[in-house]
């Protein structure tokens, strides 16, 4: 039994779909009113921001991601997710990645990114039996402890 699992989040607009068995005309059209409406938000985010190299939106909620390449967004996310100094897998980071950008990365890309941020000083590796496990270099709790000076009144 075919199943149909569309997900679209446009800004604050999102719409989750999913259908078991075969796809009608009417379930088709219902489907196609439903997302009418996030089209037209689509449409006008791709003339207003044109679209970037690597196919998005060009600018996420944030509006700071604008014209930047797959690397200096998960670059830019990981530390942001992962700032509690908690130890994560590479699947951890790809769901990250994917919940925040809507992108799915492949799994070597995402260790090939994980190893570039580990050779850049950003994370810590360490094996468990056959799992490699990353962690945020400077934790935000580790920068926050370390304050020395007492604040000025």
């Amino acid at each position: 039994m075919p199943t149909l699992h569309i997900k679209v989040k446009v800004g604050d607009a999102e719409i989750e779909i999913k259908a078991d068995g075969t796809l009608d005309k009417d379930t088709a059209n219902t489907i196609k009113s439903v997302l009418a409406p996030l089209t037209s938000k689509i449409s006008s985010a791709m003339s207003k921001d044109g679209a970037s190299k690597d196919g998005d939106l060009g600018e996420n909620d944030n509006g700071y991601t604008e014209g930047m390449n797959l690397y200096a967004k998960f670059r830019e996310l990981i530390p942001n997710v992962f700032k509690y100094g908690q130890w994560f897998t590479s699947l951890d980071a790809k769901e990250a990645f994917h919940d925040t950008y809507g992108i799915l990365l492949k799994s070597s890309t995402v260790t090939t990114y994980l190893r570039r941020l580990e050779e850049e000083g950003i994370l810590i590796s360490r094996k468990q039996g056959r799992l490699l496990q990353f962690r945020v270099a400077t934790p935000l709790y580790a920068v926050i402890g370390s304050r020395s000076e007492e604040p000025k009144y």
